[in-house]
This record gives C-alpha cells, structure tokens and sequence, in this order.
C-alpha cells in the first residue's frame, strides 16, 4: 500500500506536470466549447520477435459531436530495433471536412517515426513516439510535419478489467509555416482489458489548434473510445 502511494504521488506529479504544458500551449485560446467524440478500432495482425504489423481506423466527430467531420484509415508496420526502440512507417488516408460544407477533403499522409520506451519500475513506464510526416492535401500545398509525444502509463494490479491509467501530450508541427500547430493534451487515461486479446481504452483530451495562418488557439473537448483487437 505504501508503494501504491507513493506511485501515486508520482502520477499526480507527471499528470500536473503535462497540464502545464497544456495551459502553456493553449494560454492564447478563444475557447469554442465545442465536445468532440473519437471512435479508433484498432487490430495488430501480427507481433513477433522483430517485427509488428497493425493497422487502425479512426472517426471524428465534431460541433457538439452532431456531424462527421474526419473519418481516416491507417496500416503501419514496427520493426523492433532495440527492447528500447521501436522504428515504425505508416500511410494515412484521411477525409476531412468543415461544417460549412458537404465535400470532404483528402489527405494522404505518409509517416517515419522513432518510439522510444522505457519501464521505470515494474508498473511504471514513459514513453515517447517522434513521427516525421509528409502530408500531400488535395487542391492544396503539400507540406512536412513533425508530431511529438510523451507519455506515461501506470499498470494496476487487482483492479478488475481497470489494468491501467495514464497522460500524455503530443506537440505538431509545421515546417512550412515553421510554426507550432496543435497540442493534444490527454490527462487522463484508462486502459481496460477485456482478455488476453481485446483492449479497451476510454480517455479525455483537450485539443487545440491553429488553423491557416491564424495565430489564435482554437480548442475541442474530446472524449475518446479506442477498441483494440490482437490476432
């Protein structure tokens, strides 16, 4: 009990840590209020020694979750480098509209990124995924981002189908713009395992973003459901 404790202690550190980081990006924003709703299905085809094949289907709904605003697919593939580092390339094929029209436009983005990880102790563990990307936008410029997260996950132990918590931001950015774009702030995450093969994870996230070359955060309450299936 006493080590549960003091864990604790240091999740809420980490946690208050990565807010701060939040409200630093977001210090700038007009807050809409608007609550969003993120559905991923995830499936890992498979796991071996060296090498992890999945892919991921993702939508986004947003204006108060009333329409369908992104819809994307995503296979990628990892190659186990190190027990440390994973090496991983994905595409990304995502169909994005506003509400003030029907027509949605098409990104193919295609993704390089390092996924350092490590434990901590046996419960504790950080983790950090360093993507460069290169998206080409339909009817528009193409352009290099770079998306950078950190996160920080805490295994439980006796809680029932509740195996885990965690928090985690994620920074982009524009290299054409040459400008920081958009901050994903999770505070909270809970990690639900169903069976050996099933995973469930139910989360909170404050997004906020610059749009064309507005200077202004523009910000969406997201809460997130992701079911994750291993062959």
């Amino acid at each position: 009990m006493h080590s549960f404790r003091l864990h604790f202690r240091f999740i809420r550190l980490i946690t208050s840590v990565l807010l701060s980081l939040g409200s630093v990006c977001t210090a700038a924003t007009d807050f809409d209020k608007d609550f969003s709703t993120w559905q991923t299905l995830g499936f890992t085809f498979h796991d071996g020694e060296t090498w992890r094949i999945k892919g991921a289907a993702q939508s986004r709904f947003y204006d108060d979750s009333s329409y369908l605003a992104t819809w994307l697919v995503s296979p990628a593939v990892e190659y186990k480098f190190h027990p440390n580092l994973d090496i991983g390339a994905a595409y990304l094929l995502e169909d994005v509209r506003s509400d003030s029209c029907y027509d949605y436009t098409r990104l193919n983005i295609f993704w390089l990124y390092l996924a350092p990880h490590w434990k901590l102790n046996e419960q504790t563990a950080f983790s950090m995924r360093h993507v460069l990307g290169y998206r080409a936008i339909e009817s528009r410029a193409n352009n290099w981002v770079s998306r950078h997260r950190f996160a920080l996950g805490y295994k439980l132990v006796d809680w029932g189908a509740l195996s885990g918590i965690g928090a985690e931001t994620e920074l982009f950015y524009n290299y054409y713009t040459d400008r920081l774009y958009e901050n994903r702030l999770k505070p909270l995450k809970l990690n639900f395992s169903i069976n050996d093969y099933v995973k469930c994870q139910l989360y909170f996230m404050l997004q906020s973003k610059r749009f064309g070359s507005d200077d202004d955060w523009r910000s969406a309450y997201v809460f997130g459901q992701a079911l994750s299936y291993r062959f």
